[in-house]
């Protein structure tokens, strides 16, 4: 079994491949297929796809799949399924035969979402949403087909079968916020072992539901110890079966059965009902569509009518038409009002009046200059069309028709083009709440972590050399219930530290590591650490390039802190943002008197005891949801103790530049790390690996060999007294200092060396004049001259080659 990509073992896929009897060709292609899986780059230019590295248990590896909402929900429906051994993402397919629309053949290369090794085939799945063939039109289309199986790629099926292998389209389900819903939580649930309470509780419900399908309440009721996270471990199981499609298995009338025929039925019942409350409206009633002039022209011939029947005025052959169709219309169960309506509102142009070229004219600065973002300015561009107008030899039309064109197009793609994708993302509706997937029910399942700058500069310390600066601040809210799981504060730009220090204050509070976290796209996220501390245990979910709206609990809480704490505190940088609008002596830089360690505080406090008491909408507080999501599964996060293995996995790997010694230690860029240990270890072996404490500036992991050992710095003993705040504060704000010494060094360097240079120049003009005209030294000179020619004497050496700076010395 290849590590990098996990699955089943060399051994485990001969075995099927004997079972079907593949000749060595599609042998060799599909182990082909199997090395490549993972190599192209996906998501990478998605709009609105949330990319997933998700931890799979079945193959023992990391897959990456490009859509949470699609290619996550057929990944968990492999992991669940007894029949699948492994399955590979991304999958290259060379020399693919393709017929162009002009009948042409055409060999190319693809990739195809998944390829899967079951127990009895192999197949190969493609993905897709089903607004995709709703969205794209694909009657013309060569390659996609339409049959009594569904839909089917060609150029692929036929691939597929002459390798041996077996090729279907899958369609995730138009409802997928539920299933996926579930699908994460029975997949959480599983991993737990229950123990013989809970199994006993669980034989009892399947012999209940072995006789008639039970809801889980009334489960609850006759098995007092049945929860609902045992309902989903027995699903995730295979032990039981249920409309986990359409209910989420939270709610108390989630029906379990034993017959998994008779749930699929279920399932597909309530969905059928759920899109029929989704669908479209079909109005019939004229009533609600008709336009107020012809309501009120209405009203004027119903009165005229009733008037008629009182014989208040004349009758006439068309009122009499009209009185003939209200009886009719009253007859059939409408309204006399609706029989009534006129059609005025259907009155006026049926045509355009612009001529073709004016028309055309507009198509073609559409497309070509606003669409493509050549052109960003509405005014520029009815001058574009002006322009266009008179070489087509007509008039150019106004400029409000042009505007009513420009506004009926979609402003995402002007946007992109001209913007790139925070200007998308800027003007991006809102997605449908049909399609929209859903919170998780776990508590400590979705972790979404958001980093920004927090709004109060602290005041600076001269002798530590700190000037005033803002902190950075790192948050982590649990998905389930917006509750404040843990956060960082660091300074200077946004690193790995503020996340490894997050994870850190996670485990600390709740022993436990998220199943999953959400992020934004930054370089600290996508770090190779991060990666290889999330792997085989933590998902991590990515949103769009610029999609703040995916990571809006995170978003919204920074903001809260932001607003409640840092603008209220002197030194808020809330003046800095309003630019001219506020003298120079209420900015930040100026009112900056806040310590580091009050700031630190006011944050945790506002943090962890008073946003989870603020209700939302809806009364409920995050600590009301929180006690209620434990209820219902408990933490369905990792087990995880804050032990050395952990501060070594948070620490953070710096790069091996020989700077061991055996009789000193290890130097990085903070000074010497030594140990009695250390010293030992280097005088036979080289150290592999080092790793700085993301919290303890004193302390340095060292890897030699197989062991780990611990270095301190020789301010260990100092560092030891302090509170963790302070020590950290030492530690994150150790780059600015380093920075401002070596800008204060940089210049002292610069002066030493313009003072060199000055007395270099003095020197050798002194010793021109010299050789030429030698001075006479008379009493009536002066002490300076005197000096000044005994230490520039004719013959002198000026030689200042010698003299090095002083952070070029080996002992600096």
């Amino acid at each position: 079994m290849a590590p990098e990509i996990g699955g089943p073992s060399l051994e485990e896929r001969q075995i099927i491949y004997a079972h079907l009897e593949m000749n060595d060709h599609s042998i060799q292609q599909v182990e082909n297929m199997i090395r490549g899986s993972g190599t192209r780059s996906v998501g990478k230019g998605a709009l609105t796809n949330v990319r997933v590295r998700h931890n799979s248990r079945k193959n023992g590896a990391v897959r990456v799949v490009e859509s949470h909402t699609c290619e996550l929900v057929f990944a968990y429906e492999l992991e669940l399924d007894e029949d699948v051994i492994g399955y590979y993402v991304q999958v290259p397919m060379h020399r693919v035969r393709r017929l162009n629309k002009n009948g042409a053949l055409h060999l190319s290369s693809a990739h195809v979402d998944f390829l899967v090794l079951r127990k009895t085939s192999i197949e190969l799945v493609e993905c897709k949403q089903a607004q995709y063939f709703e969205r794209e039109n694909l009657s013309g289309s060569v390659d996609w087909t339409l049959g009594p199986g569904g839909w089917t790629h060609l150029p692929y099926a036929e691939w597929a079968a002459e390798r041996q292998l077996e090729f279907r389209v899958w369609i995730s389900p138009r409802v997928s916020g539920i299933y996926l819903q579930n699908l994460e939580l029975c997949y959480e649930v599983l991993k737990r072992i229950p123990d013989e309470r809970e199994h006993s509780a669980m034989e009892k419900v399947r012999a209940r539901t072995a006789s008639k399908p039970a809801s889980l309440q009334e489960l609850a009721e006759e098995v007092p110890e049945f929860s609902e996270s045992m309902a989903a471990w027995m699903i995730a199981d295979g032990r039981a079966y249920g409309t986990w499609k359409s209910v989420s298995v939270s709610d108390p009338k989630f029906i379990l059965y034993q017959d998994k025929e008779q749930a699929e039925i279920a399932d597909r019942t309530l969905c059928e009902k759920a899109a029929e409350s989704f669908a479209a409206l079909s109005i019939r009633d004229p009533l609600l569509i008709a336009s107020a002039t012809d309501l009120c022209r209405a009203r004027q011939r119903l009165a005229r009518l009733q008037a008629i029947e009182e014989g208040l005025l004349p009758t006439t052959a068309r009122m009499a038409q009209l009185a003939r169709k209200v009886q009719r219309a009253v007859a059939s169960g409408q309204t006399a009002l609706s029989a009534s309506l006129t059609s005025y509102a259907k009155c006026g142009n049926r045509t355009s009046r612009l001529l073709p070229e004016q028309e055309q004219a507009i198509e073609t600065v559409m497309s070509r200059l606003w669409n493509t973002g050549k052109i960003t300015r509405p005014l520029d561009l009815f001058h574009e069309l002006e322009l266009e107008c008179r070489r087509l030899g007509v008039e150019p039309c106004g400029r409000s028709r042009l505007d009513l064109r420009r506004r009926s197009e979609s402003p995402t793609r002007h946007a992109l083009r001209s913007g790139g994708l925070r200007a998308y993302q800027a003007v991006r509706p809102l997605s449908d709440p049909r399609t929209r997937s859903q919170r998780p029910v776990g508590f400590g399942q979705v972790l979404h972590i958001d980093s920004s700058d927090l709004d109060v500069r602290c005041a600076p310390n001269l002798i530590a050399l700190l000037p005033a600066s803002k902190a950075k601040l790192y948050i982590g809210i649990d998905g389930a219930t917006g509750l404040p799981m843990a956060h960082s504060l660091i300074f200077g730009p946004a690193r790995t530290d503020g996340l490894a220090l997050l994870m850190r204050e996670y485990v600390a509070r709740h022993h436990k590591l998220p199943a999953m976290i959400h992020l934004d796209r930054g370089p600290e996220n996508t770090s190779g650490w991060l990666e290889e501390f999330c792997e085989g245990r933590i998902s991590v979910r990515y949103s769009p390039t610029a999609g703040s709206a995916w990571n809006g609990l995170a978003e919204n809480a920074i903001k809260q802190v932001n607003f409640q704490v840092a603008h209220r505190m002197p030194g808020s940088t809330a003046p800095d943002q309003m630019g001219r609008q506020v003298d120079g002596k209420y900015k930040s830089a100026r009112t900056a008197r806040m310590p580091f360690l009050r700031v630190a505080d006011a944050v945790r406090e506002f943090l962890y005891e008073e946003l989870p008491k603020v209700p939302d909408s809806q009364g409920r507080t995050p600590n009301d949801k929180r006690e209620e999501a434990f209820s219902l599964h408990g933490h369905v996060g990792t087990p995880c103790e804050l032990n050395d293995d952990l501060l070594i996995q948070t620490s953070l790997p710096i790069p091996l530049r020989k700077r061991d010694n055996p009789l000193k230690g290890i130097r990085t860029a903070e000074g010497w790390f030594t140990s009695e240990e250390l010293l030992d270890a280097l005088r036979s072996h080289k150290p592999t690996q080092l790793r700085s404490d993301c919290g303890n500036p004193t302390v340095l992991y060292v890897q030699i060999g197989r062991r780990w050992i611990k270095a301190f710095h020789s301010r260990v003993q100092s560092a030891a007294l302090l509170s963790p705040d302070e020590r950290l504060h030492d530690h994150l704000s150790e780059p600015i200092r380093r920075s401002e010494a070596r800008r204060r060094r940089s210049e002292l360097s610069r002066s030493k060396h313009l003072s060199r240079s000055r007395l270099a120049e003095a020197a050798k003009t002194n010793t021109e004049v010299s050789s030429s005209e030698p001075p006479s030294i008379t009493d009536e000179s002066s002490g300076s001259d005197r000096a000044l020619n005994g230490r520039c004497r004719p013959g002198a050496s000026a030689d200042f080659g010698g003299v090095r700076a002083f952070e070029e010395r080996e002992d600096y």
